[in-house]
């Protein structure tokens, strides 16, 4: 077992924003999680207090506003470096269909590391804990998952604890400041006088500290996810993972992460909390309305802290939620149509209450955001903003401070939107339905912004079309 978990650490640097669940077999072979830490997660697992867990009926779902349309085949269709899965179905089955389309994907994780993510899982008691806050819908998916991947090793437990990987990284990593890896994800919405057409835009960037990441960088997928009860949506994540770092629905609802963590870990609920990326993943499903969101926000109580955003394109609403375990605060577009995030808490209401001192990078590229965003900022683009507008902010690499631009061959600069390491860009016209992702080799923010047409996606007749294949 210790030789399976040495093997592990290789995966501290997996998963950045959203985390993942092995950094833990990282710390444990360094010797560094407490028993106090250990002992929370497995009374909480164990806990007699009853759950809150995300229900198939909260909110209402109706599935689908066309009753002529009828769902794409399970199928994979690869755009350039970016992989495209089309999955259908109930859980079980779009489980089996995730796990077959990207078996060769999810093999690269490695044998060792793929069963020592079993041993973890079900050593630590991980596993039990996620089932016991997790929807029954993640655990029939997973329960898919693994029987696609039994010949790799990956079991439903294993990916049980993966579905709740941002939980597991809160608890494993915050506890070890600075020693397994640092956060660095931004996003920013316009909308209003703020664009160019007064239509809504979202864009981010998932990053990762110092280094980029082989799994990542190979491996960008679209999910295009079309349950049997929900809403069709795309997630856009990495193989073997059932939750979304970014996504949009077809109600015109988009959604991503950026990372955040506590000052006290008093401010987390971990006697009923779950997890944020599943959250998302209910949100992508269910949510018709920015109001959906917020309800299910307020309806969850959570096992993590972080920064999401959340836009609606129809309302032209967007805003961003500082989530802790029983509260957030809701920072919506102000009265110049703009909103944006790194990863710290600004609002009035829970700034402090993050992890302190803040992050210098955060505020760094916070400070980016307002020269280029803010309409008296030094470099603003207000009223300018579209999407080859949007990815022209996504990739600057200028210092607020000295306004001197890295190099690209600079992986991490810490400073800007465009070279704080990034892994993965992508941008949102939530209300057309379109969106566009810059994968694939660093410097990431350097390569074409591949576009998508979620109607397409969805193989819709009169849809909405990409007005070019990418944006260079």
């Amino acid at each position: 077992m210790l030789r399976l978990l040495e093997k592990l650490p290789k995966l501290i640097r997996l998963f950045l924003c959203a985390g993942l669940v092995t950094v833990i077999a990282g710390a444990i072979t360094a010797g560094t999680i407490t028993v106090q830490w250990r002992g929370a997660l497995l009374q909480a697992a164990s806990s007699s207090v009853s759950p809150a867990v995300l229900s198939d009926a909260s909110p209402q779902v109706s599935t689908e506003s066309n009753p002529n349309w009828q769902p794409v085949p399970s199928q994979r269709a690869d755009r350039g470096n970016i992989k495209v899965v089309w999955l259908q179905g109930t859980p079980y089955e779009m489980g089996y269909q995730h796990g077959r389309l990207l078996h060769d994907e999810i093999a690269s994780m490695g044998r060792e590391i793929i069963n020592g993510l079993d041993i973890a899982s079900r050593g630590l008691g991980l596993a039990r804990l996620a089932r016991r806050r997790t929807s029954p819908t993640v655990a029939e998916e997973c329960q898919g998952l693994a029987a696609a991947t039994a010949d790799l090793g990956m079991t439903a437990d294993s990916c049980m604890a993966l579905a709740f990987g941002d939980v597991f990284q809160e608890f494993f990593t915050t506890t070890l400041p600075g020693l397994l890896f640092n956060d660095g994800c931004a996003q920013f919405a316009a909308a209003g006088a703020a664009t160019a057409d007064g239509r809504l835009y979202h864009g981010g960037t998932l990053d990762n500290d110092q280094r980029p990441i082989d799994y990542w960088i190979k491996n960008s997928t679209v999910f295009v996810r079309q349950p049997n009860d929900g809403i069709p949506h795309v997630f856009i994540g990495v193989p073997g993972m059932l939750w979304p770092n970014s996504g949009l629905n077809d109600a015109g609802i988009s959604i991503a992460l950026d990372t955040a963590h506590p000052e006290n870990v008093r401010d987390l609920n971990l006697d009923q909390g779950g997890s944020n990326v599943q959250l998302m993943a209910e949100i992508l499903r269910s949510a018709h309305s920015f109001e959906d969101a917020v309800k299910i926000f307020a309806s969850y109580p959570r096992m993590r802290a972080n920064l999401i955003m959340v836009t609606d394109g129809n309302a032209k609403r967007a805003g961003v939620f500082e989530l802790l375990g029983n509260t957030f605060a809701l920072r919506e577009l102000d009265q110049n149509g703009i909103v944006y995030m790194t990863n710290h808490f600004v609002s009035p209401e829970l700034q402090g209450r993050d992890r302190q001192p803040q992050e210098p990078s955060s505020l760094t590229r916070y400070k980016r955001f307002a020269q280029l965003l803010e309409p008296d900022g030094v470099s603003s683009r207000y009223g300018e903003i579209d999407p080859e507008v949007m990815v022209e902010i996504m990739r600057d690499r200028t210092n607020p401070d000295t306004f001197e631009e890295s190099p690209l061959s600079v992986y991490d600069d810490d400073a800007s939107p465009g070279g704080n390491g990034s892994l993965r860009q992508v941008t949102f016209d939530p209300e057309r339905g379109l969106f566009w992702i810059a994968a694939g080799e660093p410097p990431v923010p350097e390569n074409p912004f591949v576009c998508f047409s979620l109607d397409e996606l969805l193989n819709r007749s009169n849809s909405v079309r990409c007005p070019s294949a990418v944006i260079d």
